[in-house]
């Protein structure tokens, strides 16, 4: 599926860094880091737009990807608490969405205006701090 939101969201509707593109022609056409790097050479800054734009799940949220393959995502036992993201002083609103006690996805709201539904890595994965996993000291 080629539908570029992904493409979109790391360009010029959010981030500016224009670290996704399509790469090849016709029925080669992919989604691929510019230049058809690995990601951590590319301009990629780990912001997760490209993921809270994907409407397929070809994308997805490291914890929510775990939960569904251990068959535990359950959307209809989770809560969603709105928050203000304290790393910085823009004031991104943060939607955390929380099961079974711990913070499963964090995300914006779309109609906010400061945000539009856009995080930096900070805000939408700088959560794992304020909670203890299991088996973690």
């Amino acid at each position: 599926i080629l539908c570029y939101k992904c493409v979109e969201a790391c360009g010029d509707d959010a981030q500016n860094t224009s670290a996704i593109a399509i790469a090849g022609r016709g029925f080669d056409a992919r989604v691929s880091t510019e230049q058809d790097v690995v990601l951590p050479e590319s301009a990629c800054v780990y912001c997760g737009n490209c993921i809270e734009v994907c409407p397929t799940g070809a994308l997805a949220f490291s914890e929510e990807y775990a939960l569904r393959e251990a068959g535990e995502w359950a959307p209809e036992r989770q809560t969603r608490t709105d928050t203000i993201c304290s790393y910085c002083g823009v004031g991104c609103t943060l939607t955390l969405h929380v099961q079974d006690n711990r913070i499963v996805r964090v995300t914006s709201p779309h109609d906010q205006f400061v945000t539009r539904g856009n995080l930096c890595i900070k805000g939408r994965f700088g959560y794992q701090h304020v909670q203890k996993r299991d088996g973690e000291s």
